[in-house]
């Protein structure tokens, strides 16, 4: 599986933007949960939030290859690095400076400062062979709110039972982790989470850089088989199917908000030509019959109107949308859940609806509408039964 890049119409002529190392530029940051980090490593260099996390990531992934790290004078450390890096980099050890502010380095040091070359190599090294990482969500007291299916869904003319919930289990979700860069105009970039169940099934999506509402520790809970190539496979296979239909909406939704900037634009320009144009057509009218010479100023009105289709064109060029989607993380989840039961009452009608629970967020699912089979988000009575407002009668 090579879950570290994913492109839509890249831009030609252009490199990706995930090298940076400032914000959400620097997707490889949060990499760095693959492996556990060493509390009593420093968690340094006094350079900003950027830097700490870039040094964070650096020591979690030498650390996961293999390598160790020992502490050096000035904050620096001193990296005695793995077998495969050092036959790619031809070195057994190496000092690593972070502090960008550095006038000299020791001899044989590497300047790894966010975005210099060593940390590149890093970079590049670490995107070559994508670390999975594994994490347990913590299961939230209480599981779940006492009222129930009640919570999340409303009832008219019917009366929700008491709620039985059934035993917590954790079942495997891999959530996948990418910056989208949306290039034309006015360009912008973001990070975007997609959660999926143990099927492929997209759970959830959230632009933002991590699920929200959740603790976790390191390691899986209660699973224990590790999951075969081909199930990565499938599961990044899936993934791209949900971004690309989160990018297309995203698409849409980017276009609403530039068009009326490009199109502003064009109406600019077009002003400005179809000014010039209408001069030149009316010195044309006025020009003198057999005058040998005159001066077009600029040129007459055919090379005038093929400059402004020119023009028009680098303008739409300029704003048309081009995606660029760069996965930088996959976690491999061990999420609790649990299976809750509650009736649907109405007089001496009773219905049992079941849903599942999100024991991390405390959260339970809508209940299905018993016709459709659709999350329902209100539940009335339907000739002796119950169903959405979709389906019940008029």
């Amino acid at each position: 599986m090579t879950p570290a890049v994913k492109s839509r119409r890249a831009p030609a002529g252009r490199r990706p933007a995930a090298a940076r190392a400032n914000g959400e530029a620097q997707p490889v940051v949060v990499n760095g949960h693959g492996s556990v980090a060493d509390p009593s490593k420093p968690a340094v260099a006094a350079n900003g939030p950027d830097a700490a996390e870039w040094r964070e990531f650096v020591g979690r992934w030498l650390e996961a290859k293999g390598g160790t790290i020992a502490d050096a004078a000035r904050g620096d450390w001193e990296v005695a690095l793995p077998e495969n890096l050092q036959r790619r980099w031809r070195r057994q050890r190496v000092r690593l400076v972070f502090d960008p502010l550095r006038s000299t380095l020791p001899r044989g040091a590497w300047f790894t400062a966010p975005g210099s070359t060593a940390g590149q190599k890093l970079l590049e090294a670490a995107r070559e062979e994508p670390l999975v990482t594994h994490r347990t969500a913590l299961a939230k007291v209480p599981g779940a709110p006492p009222e129930g299916l009640a919570s999340v869904c409303r009832v008219r003319g019917l009366t929700w039972g008491e709620p039985r919930l059934g035993p917590v289990t954790y079942e495997r979700r891999i959530t996948f982790h990418a910056v989208v860069t949306l290039w034309g105009g006015l360009p912008s970039q973001e990070s975007w989470v997609v959660l999926l169940g143990p099927d492929g099934s997209l759970i959830e999506s959230v632009r933002a850089a991590e699920l929200s509402e959740i603790r976790a520790r390191d390691g899986l809970y209660q699973i224990h088989e590790p999951l075969p190539a081909e199930a990565y496979e499938r599961f990044a296979s899936s993934a791209r199917g949900h971004f690309e239909a989160l990018l297309d909406e995203r698409e849409r939704e980017w276009e609403a908000s530039v068009g009326r900037l490009r199109d502003e634009e064009l109406r600019r320009l077009g002003g400005f030509f179809a000014a010039r144009v209408e001069e030149e057509e009316e010195r044309s009218r006025r020009r003198v019959a057999g005058a040998d010479v005159h001066d077009l100023e600029g040129g007459d009105a055919t090379s005038l109107k093929l400059e402004w289709e020119r023009r028009a064109a680098e303008v739409c060029q300029r704003w048309a949308l081009r995606t660029e989607v760069r996965w930088w993380g996959v976690t491999e989840w061990a999420w609790p859940v649990l299976e809750l039961e509650q009736d649907l009452k109405a007089g001496a009608m009773r219905v049992r609806l079941t849903s599942r629970v999100d024991v991390a967020r405390g959260r339970p699912a809508q209940p299905h509408c018993p016709h459709c089979g659709t999350p329902a988000e209100m539940l009335v009575r339907a000739r002796g039964s119950i169903a959405c407002p979709a389906c019940a009668p008029a």
